[in-house]
C-alpha cells in the first residue's frame, strides 16, 4: 500500500502498491523551508490515521538532516524528527532517512531543481561555503530500500540511504556548471556545516545490487537528470 502521490510514492508503487503487508508512507510536507504548524499537523494526523488501520509494516521516509544539523534544527527538521518517533512507535516501523533526492519531478523546492533553474535563468543566488549536501537517485533509493523492507527484521529501526560522500555546496554548483555548460551567478558566504551520514548499510546493499554510491556518484546522477535540460 502506498500513501502519497509525489515522486517517492510513484517510484515505490510498482513494488509495494499491491502489498497489503507493507505501508509505504510517502505523503506529507515536501518543502524543507515550510514553517506552518498547520502543514506539519496535517501530516502527523495522516500518519496516525495510517497507523490506526492495522498491523502492516510501516515505512516512513525521514531526513538525514535530523542528525547532521550542527546549528540547531529548523522547524521542518524538528517536524521530521517528531514524525520519525511516531513511525517508530509502530511494531516493525522502519524509518528510511534520505538526503537530497534527485529524480523526475517538477517540484521547484528540491535542491537540484533550484540550482538548475537559477543557473539556466542566469539569476543570482547564494550558497554556503561550508554546507554539505548528499545527492541520491530516486531509482537507487527504491532498489536499496526495497531490499531493506524485505530483509530487515520487525524491530523498529532507522537506516539512512544516501551516497557515500556528501559534497560542499560550491562543489555541487561546479558540477551543474559543467553539466549545463553555463556559469552560475552565485555568491559564496562562510556559513554552513558538514553533513555526517552513516552510509554503511546503504553502501553494502548497493554493492550487492551493483549500485556504486562512491566516487563520482553525484555527477553521474546530475548528468542523468539534467544534462538535456
Amino acid at each position: 500500500m502506498i500513501v502519497g502521490r509525489g515522486l517517492l510514492a510513484h517510484a515505490f508503487k510498482p513494488h509495494f502498491g499491491a502489498d497489503d503487508g507493507v505501508v509505504v508512507f510517502a505523503s506529507g510536507v515536501s518543502n524543507s523551508l515550510e514553517t506552518r504548524d498547520s502543514e506539519f499537523a496535517r501530516e502527523a494526523a495522516l500518519l496516525r490515521d495510517v497507523l490506526a488501520t492495522g498491523p502492516q509494516r510501516l515505512v516512513y521516509f525521514g531526513s538525514c538532516g535530523v542528525t547532521s544539523a550542527h546549528d540547531g534544527l529548523t522547524p521542518y527538521m524538528q517536524h521530521k524528527k517528531r514524525m520519525e518517533s511516531i513511525a517508530l512507535s509502530s511494531p516493525g516501523g522502519l524509518v528510511i532517512r534520505l538526503p537530497q533526492v534527485v529524480g523526475p519531478t517538477g517540484n521547484p523546492h528540491t535542491l537540484t531543481n533550484f540550482l538548475r533553474d537559477r543557473i539556466v535563468a542566469g539569476e543570482p543566488f547564494t550558497v554556503w561555503a561550508n554546507a554539505q549536501r548528499n545527492l541520491i537517485d530516486i531509482c537507487d533509493i527504491v532498489d536499496i530500500a526495497s531490499v531493506l523492507i524485505r530483509e530487515t527484521g520487525r524491530d523498529p529501526r532507522v537506516i539512512p540511504v544516501a551516497a557515500r560522500e556528501s559534497l560542499f555546496m560550491p562543489q555541487i554548483v561546479a558540477i551543474f556548471e559543467r553539466v549545463l555548460g553555463r556559469p552560475a551567478r552565485c555568491s559564496v558566504i562562510e556559513a554552513g556545516s558538514p553533513m555526517d551520514i552513516d552510509t554503511t548499510t546503504a553502501t553494502e546493499v548497493g554493492s550487492r545490487l551493483g549500485i556504486d554510491l562512491g566516487d563520482g556518484y553525484a555527477e553521474r546522477v546530475i548528468r542523468k537528470y539534467y544534462a538535456c535540460g
